[in-house]
């Protein structure tokens, strides 16, 4: 566990691809760790009033506020 750095020894029981593949026979290398929830994909859509104009990073700031370390990613798609 310490020379691959393995947080926990429960991994060793995995079945998890993700896990699994990080480790090839007679080759050492660090464990990376990653998340034990599945990829979750949400679109949010709001109003603007029309004299209101919002910046890309005002609402990425506003959204990590709101979920913390939760949120990877935050792009616009598309402005109508």
């Amino acid at each position: 566990m310490i020379l691959y750095s393995i947080p926990d020894i429960r991994l060793f029981w995995s079945q998890d691809a993700r896990f699994l593949t990080q480790f090839k026979q007679a080759e050492i290398t660090t464990f990376r760790s990653y998340s034990k929830y599945p990829a979750c994909f949400k679109d949010v859509s709001f109003w603007l009033p029309e004299n209101m104009d919002i910046h890309d990073n005002d609402f990425c700031d506003l959204v990590r506020d709101v979920t913390g370390d939760i949120v990877e990613d935050v792009k616009m798609v598309r402005v109508f």
